[in-house]
């Protein structure tokens, strides 16, 4: 764990978003390149890649709800320099790729089967070809669409890191099955479209107190990344969001599809969780066949935005994990 922290150089908290500036996105710009790819419908499908000389493996990150590409510049900075290639695709109806609604404000999708197709057909595409061991990252909304792609398709990935994984969202004001009956309700009288119950739109003043950080400088770096690309402006949620995700959280725990995700998983939870039930992740994780479950207790959601204690302990924890192990995984 030591080796790793001596040769990376991980950001401070004071000056972060100077560094980044500095630093990291002048790193970045030598290795990113960007495209597009048509999905199975037609929807264009807006991807960043990552690629160091020789690299050890392949990252591929699936982010999560509302979130761009931009957002995990700190991170994609880090496997950078511990030798990994990343590969970023901007989930539909997020950042730069394609979208239903004209409101660019509003997530919304029919299934999370859509979210999972389209990953599938850019690791086939995109990753594949750079024929490296393959490791999936996931955050929270990417959390349940890597996982159900865990179930589906058992064999890509190597490796996965699932941090604060939505297995199942967290809501305010009623029982988690009545929010649900409500959403689908709304959604069969035509609703669909519109915000859920307490969403809205992109608000441009800073709420770092509301936020899922611990770090307001992280905070501050990517809300000013929303500020400076409309495309990045996501917020809230529509009611065919909430259904998806209520059936997404069906399908990810159901048992038979669990005892298919065979390979080696890291699972992160927050101590200060505010997005995404812990205890679902919980029950998920000790289901799994080869999974490690870290507690972060110090930390809410976005534990890569956590203070910096938590942060070096999260990084620390997964470069741990990805390292080969005596018997070659």
């Amino acid at each position: 764990m030591m080796t790793e922290r001596v040769t990376i150089r991980y950001l401070q908290e004071t000056g972060f978003r100077e560094q980044m500036r500095r630093q990291a996105e002048p790193y970045l710009k030598k290795y990113r390149t960007t495209g597009y790819f048509t999905s199975y419908d037609g929807t264009q499908i807006f991807y960043c890649t990552y690629v160091p000389e020789h690299p050890k493996g392949s990252i591929v990150i699936s982010h999560g709800f509302s979130e761009f590409a931009e957002k995990y510049n700190e991170m994609v900075f880090y496997f950078l320099q511990a030798g990994y290639a990343v590969f970023l695709p901007e989930h539909r109806g997020h950042g730069r790729s394609g979208r239903v609604l004209r409101n660019m404000e509003k997530v919304y999708v029919e299934s999370f089967a859509q979210y999972v197709r389209d990953l599938h057909i850019f690791v086939k595409k995109i990753t594949v070809p750079y024929q490296n061991e393959m490791i999936l990252f996931a955050h929270s909304m990417g959390g349940a669409i890597g996982s159900i792609y865990l179930q589906r398709y058992p064999d890509d990935f190597q490796k996965a890191v699932l941090s604060s994984p939505m297995i199942q969202m967290n809501v305010r004001g009623l029982p988690y099955p009545a929010a649900m009956a409500t959403a689908r309700i709304c959604k069969a009288c035509g609703f669909g479209k519109a915000y859920a119950a307490g969403q809205h739109g992109f608000t441009a003043k800073p709420r770092f107190e509301k936020s899922s950080c611990l770090s307001k400088e992280r905070y501050l770096y990517a809300h000013e990344k929303r500020l400076s690309n409309w495309r990045n402006q996501n917020s809230g949620a529509a009611y065919s969001w909430v259904c998806a995700a209520a059936n997404a959280s069906v399908y990810v725990q159901d048992n038979e599809n669990i005892a298919r995700i065979k390979i080696p998983v890291l699972v992160f939870a927050s101590g200060r969780e505010h997005m995404v039930n812990t205890d679902e992740i919980l029950r998920f994780a000790g289901k799994l066949k080869d999974a490690r479950l870290v507690w972060m207790l110090d930390a809410r959601h976005e534990i890569f935005n956590a203070q910096e204690r938590a942060r070096l302990q999260f990084y620390d924890e997964i470069f741990s994990f990805l390292k080969p192990k005596k018997n070659g995984r």
